[in-house]
C-alpha cells in the first residue's frame, strides 16, 4: 500500500510538468522558445498605477536586483520603508505594512550543465496595510 502510494505523490508532481509542456525546476531547455514571453510576462509586472508605491499608505520603494545569468537579468523588488507606517480608523498607528509577494518564472543559466533551465524567483511588489495578527481590531 505505501509503495502505491509513493507512486501517486511522484506521478502527481511530474504530471503538470506533462500536462502543460513545463520542465521541472532546474532542467534544461531551449531559451529562445521561452526568452520573449518571460520578457513579455515581466514587463505586465511592471505597468503598475502611476506612483503608487508613493501614494499608499503603506509605502515602498525600489530595489534594483541585478544577475547577468538570469532573463530577466534586472529585477525590480519592492521594499517597504517601514514596518507599522499604518494609521488605523482612530487614527493610531495599529496596523502593520505587509509585503505581498509573487514567484515568477525566470531562466537561469547552469554553469555545471552549460545550458539554461526554467526557475521560480519570489520577489516582493507591493506593500499593504493590515491588522496584525494578534490583534482583536476589526473593520
Amino acid at each position: 500500500m505505501s509503495a502505491e502510494l509513493l507512486l501517486l505523490c511522484c506521478l502527481g508532481l511530474l504530471t503538470p510538468s506533462a500536462i502543460w509542456g513545463m520542465p521541472m525546476d532546474n532542467e534544461c531547455i531551449d531559451t529562445m522558445s521561452c526568452t520573449e514571453i518571460l520578457t513579455q510576462l515581466y514587463s505586465q509586472l511592471l505597468t503598475i498605477p502611476n506612483q503608487i508605491h508613493e501614494r499608499s499608505i503603506a509605502p515602498w520603494t525600489y530595489q534594483k536586483k541585478i544577475d547577468p545569468y538570469r532573463v530577466p537579468p534586472t529585477i525590480y523588488e519592492a521594499k517597504c520603508l517601514t514596518s507599522h507606517s499604518c494609521m488605523g480608523p482612530d487614527g493610531s498607528t495599529s496596523l502593520e505594512t505587509i509585503p505581498i509577494s509573487v514567484k515568477i518564472p525566470v531562466l537561469k543559466e547552469n554553469m555545471y550543465k552549460k545550458c539554461t533551465s526554467l526557475e521560480f524567483e519570489t520577489i516582493t511588489i507591493a506593500c499593504l496595510c493590515a491588522v496584525p495578527r494578534n490583534s482583536d481590531l476589526r473593520f
